[in-house]
């Protein structure tokens, strides 16, 4: 064999050896609309920072709209199954699986999302949500804007609600429907709201404006009441053996845009869009807002006062954990001041 063809195979060997790995492609799922704000806004860019920053070895493909599996309270067990990689996660959706972060549902607690997202961080930082949150790779913890009540009849007092049935996006808020004397109505996913009250099965529901906006709820409701009920917690969760499999420079760029940064990047673009949605649906003049005044607040407070005291007394170290949060929203709001 001449030289030169013992050399060429060698060099092909070595190039084949040294050409880049195919980016890893890992699929997140979210059951919004893909013009939906969370996913249009704040998913899909996370995903793009995160692809940019893994030098070449990432991808992140989101399917919005539900296309990887469209029952929001289906998403949690695509990323167990393995049929999304990532996914954006409602827990009270799957009730049990992740108590400690009912303690955002309590009333009157959280002031927005750009305080309460840190501080839902924090909390998982300082081994407070345990249990489930161990068993697969959290991304991000957020909440909500807090959630008032949105119905198709007038809400002023907390007696308004009394024989009617609302719903609510978490077991610890469908207890204070119950405390209100309403109805709970549970099973009812953001995106079947509308309907459910367009067809009589509910009067009205704890929720706050982005979610009318995305949802469509502003043309069955008539009157929306701000008194803050309670958060809606929410996640972004990996499959952990996913994560586990990935190069150290895919996981670098993951964790470069996850966690505390993920809960800020959420709060902030969340409130802003509840500012926007509420603007626009206000300017259509079909929905009356009451803004409840301070003796109101106080009687709302009371009203729901059952709520805090039933979860802090049922759930194993409850009121150590509200406590805790108690603590991390305050030292979040001075932050952020």
């Amino acid at each position: 064999m001449s030289l030169l063809k013992a050399v060429l195979p060698a060099a092909a060997l070595l190039g084949v050896l040294a050409a880049p790995a195919a980016a890893e492609t890992l699929r997140f799922s979210s059951f919004e609309p893909p013009m939906a704000h969370v996913t249009k806004e704040i998913l899909t860019p996370w995903a793009q920072d995160v692809s940019a920053a893994s030098n070449g070895e990432l991808t992140i493909q989101v399917f919005p709209g539900g296309s990887l599996g469209r029952n929001p309270a289906q998403q949690l067990q695509l990323v167990e199954d393995g049929v999304a990689d990532i996914a954006w996660v409602i827990p009270g959706y799957s009730p049990g699986r992740f108590q400690e972060s009912e303690v955002a549902e309590l009333p009157f607690l959280i002031p927005s999302s750009t305080i309460g997202s840190p501080a839902m961080w924090k909390m998982y930082e300082l081994g407070h949500f345990k249990g489930d949150f161990n068993k697969l790779k959290m991304l991000g913890i957020f909440v909500s804007y807090p959630n008032s009540i949105a119905s198709n009849k007038p809400v002023v007092e907390p007696e308004d609600v009394k024989g009617l049935n609302f719903r609510a996006p978490g077991p610890v808020m469908l207890s204070a429907v119950e405390a209100l004397g309403a109805v709970p109505v549970g099973g009812i996913t953001g995106p079947t709201v509308a309907e459910s009250i367009s067809r009589g099965l509910i009067d009205g529901t704890f929720t706050q404006w982005g979610a009318i906006e995305t949802f469509r709820m502003g043309d069955v409701i008539s009157h929306f009441n701000t008194a803050p009920l309670g958060a809606t917690p929410m996640l972004v969760v990996m499959n952990k053996a996913k994560y586990d499999g990935l190069s150290a420079s895919a996981k670098a760029a993951i964790e470069k845009f996850s966690g505390a940064a993920f809960s800020e990047r959420f709060g902030k673009s969340f409130d802003a869009n509840i500012a926007k949605a509420r603007g626009e649906l206000l300017a259509k003049g079909a929905i009356t807002v009451v803004e409840p005044d301070e003796a109101q607040a106080a009687r709302w407070r009371a009203a729901v006062a059952i709520a805090t005291e039933q979860w802090t007394g049922k759930t194993p170290d409850g009121q150590a954990i509200y406590d805790a949060f108690v603590a991390a929203i305050a030292e979040e709001a001075a932050r952020s001041n």
